[in-house]
């Protein structure tokens, strides 16, 4: 019987289990961390590295550790170069993971750490069970649900036919490598598909490169505005009763499909070179046409390339949901009409189960994925343990 049981080993996973260890909230025997993946991070890790992330979106004062300092002071321990960009001091990647890792290590985050899909969760008479694919069943007196969106890659219904054909490849799928050579289109207009563009777009046996994107360049520093960082706009969305109202105010504050300048400067000098093209416009549908990738945009052009690689976000649909909508059911468990938690001001769900990440948006509001979110997140959980 653990004390603790994070389900979720990615930055919203490891935030918890690391604080609750170092605030020896509990010990790793008493923890469990139960992640798909063989490390901590590993998703966010080789997801950054595929799009060929340099800098974090996110401030220097956002990462795991409880010290809103503690990133700059590694920065200057381990001798990085320009470690920070910007005002507001944007990490290196390399830079974060390293910390992050460090984190992870001297806390003891690995020595809870189980490999394997969960794939039920069910109310218990002394707590919550926790079932993995492998026919494992695990207790816990309280239960952290800190599932990622990215393992559910969004699919338009014009790609829907391709998805499984090797030359159609989206961001998240690990299991397949990026193509490397040829003629590439990127279809996607945030952060991800930008990096991912521009990066590609330097790399020699690449032909060419077109970023397919249905508006503009949309360009802010962050994805949503800062003030729902503290009270400044928390205090008003804490007030709404109404969630299906929270979640319309959720919606119209993120930035989505949004860049940063610097992403964007780096575009245009790609774009100078000539081997990258923007393509303002949507698609209407994709087909084989011998060795290429065909699109139909909905200006009735055409677009052909040799790979398509799809940096279309994750579905919108419950974080889980393959297993959590039987618990959902099953134990009753209070839901806004957009499907999501409606959860306490700790976080919790009901009887020590709690939630962080996209899970926990109703209440942590607009920032809850990001890393601000997990901070948030964790400082609520930690409150109550």
């Amino acid at each position: 019987m653990y004390k603790w049981i994070v389900i979720g080993g990615g930055v919203q996973g490891c935030s918890v289990a690391s604080r609750l260890l170092i605030e020896k909230k509990v010990t790793t025997e008493e923890l469990l961390i139960i992640d798909p993946h063989a490390e901590p991070l590993e998703m966010w890790q080789r997801i950054t590295s595929k799009i060929g992330m340099q800098y974090l979106r996110s401030p220097v004062v956002h990462h795991l550790e409880a010290d809103p300092y503690s990133l700059k002071k590694f920065a200057k321990l381990h001798d990085f170069t320009q470690p920070f960009k910007g005002k507001y001091g944007r990490p290196r990647l390399d830079l974060f993971n390293d910390h992050s890792l460090n984190v992870v290590n001297k806390t003891g985050v690995r020595d809870s750490w189980r490999q394997g899909l969960v794939n039920k969760l069910a109310k218990h008479s002394i707590g919550w069970e926790v079932s993995v694919q492998d026919g494992q069943n695990f207790y816990g007196e309280r239960v952290i649900l800190a599932i990622g969106v990215n393992n559910t890659p969004h699919f338009p219904t014009w790609a829907q036919e391709l998805q499984d054909n090797e030359r159609m490849n989206h961001i998240f799928d690990l299991k397949k490598d990026l193509p490397n050579s040829g003629n590439i289109i990127v279809v996607g207009g945030g952060m991800t598909a930008a990096q991912l563009a521009s990066n590609l777009s330097k790399q020699q046996d690449v032909n060419s490169i077109t970023l397919v994107k249905r508006h503009p360049f949309r360009i802010h520093r962050f994805d949503s505005d800062p003030g729902w960082l503290g009270p400044k706009f928390l205090t008003s969305f804490d007030k709404l009763t109404n969630y299906k109202k929270r979640r319309e105010v959720i919606q119209e504050a993120r930035y989505r499909g949004s860049i940063t300048k610097d992403v964007y400067i780096n575009i245009k000098k790609q774009i100078n070179t000539g081997k990258l093209h923007v393509y303002n416009g949507g698609v209407v549908s994709a087909k084989l046409e011998g060795q290429c990738i065909q699109l139909l945009t909905s200006q009735d052009e055409v677009l052909s390339g040799d790979a398509v690689l799809l940096s279309t976000g994750a579905e919108p649909s419950l974080p889980g949901r393959e297993w959590l909508k039987e618990a959902i059911d099953h134990i009753r468990l209070p839901c806004a009409p957009c499907g999501f938690p409606i959860v306490s001001k700790s976080l919790e769900w009901k009887n020590g189960l709690f939630v962080t990440g996209a899970l926990a948006e109703l209440e942590i509001g607009p920032v809850s994925r990001n890393i601000a979110g997990a901070r948030k997140a964790t400082e609520r959980i930690l409150q109550t343990a």
